[in-house]
C-alpha cells in the first residue's frame, strides 16, 4: 500500500507541536523527537526542525516549522467551535429575566438539578417562558446534554 508522505509530515508535524517545549517567540521551540526518523529527516529538509541525527530526545523547530505545525495541530485536531444559539424567550420571560441581577442570572444558570448527572450542574439557556407568574428556563445539562428546566417564583 502506499502513503502520502505529505500528508505524514504534515501529520507528524502537527503532533510536533502538541510536544513543543521552549518556546522562543520569533526563534521557534523545541520538541521532543519521539518519532519515525524517515519523517524526521523529511522535514528536517523541508527546513522545519533541525537535523534529527544525534543523542539529543528533542529538535529544534524553526519559526517557520513552529507556525506551520501550529496551524496543522489546530485544523487536524482542535475541536470546532460550535454556535450557541441565542436563547428563545417570550417577551414576558425577557423582560422578567432582564429584571433579574446579573449575578443572581449567572447563579440561576449555575445552579440547576440535571436528572442524567444525578446532581447539580450549569444550563445552556435555550428557551424561557412565563406560567403563571413564574418564569419558565429550559435547556441542557453543560455536562452531559440532558435537558434541564429551571423555574423562577415570582418574589412578591
Amino acid at each position: 500500500m502506499g502513503f502520502d508522505k505529505d500528508k505524514i509530515d504534515d501529520c507528524t508535524l502537527a503532533l510536533l507541536y502538541l510536544v513543543t517545549h521552549e518556546r522562543h517567540e520569533g526563534l521557534g521551540a523545541r520538541a521532543w523527537k519521539g518519532f519515525d526518523w524517515d519523517t524526521l529527516n523529511r522535514l528536517h529538509e523541508k527546513g522545519y526542525i533541525t537535523n534529527p541525527t544525534g543523542r539529543a530526545k528533542s529538535v529544534g523547530m524553526s519559526e517557520e516549522g513552529f507556525l506551520r505545525a501550529k496551524e496543522l495541530f489546530e485544523r487536524y485536531f482542535a475541536r470546532k467551535a460550535t454556535v450557541v444559539p441565542l436563547p428563545k424567550l417570550t417577551v414576558d420571560a425577557r423582560k422578567r429575566w432582564n429584571q433579574i441581577p446579573e449575578p443572581d442570572r449567572i447563579e440561576i444558570m449555575d445552579n440547576v438539578f440535571c436528572g442524567q448527572c444525578h446532581g447539580g450542574a450549569s444550563m445552556q439557556l435555550r428557551e424561557g417562558k412565563m406560567a403563571g407568574r413564574s418564569l419558565v428556563l429550559s435547556g441542557t445539562c453543560k455536562k452531559c446534554g440532558g435537558e434541564v428546566a429551571r423555574v423562577i417564583e415570582p418574589t412578591e
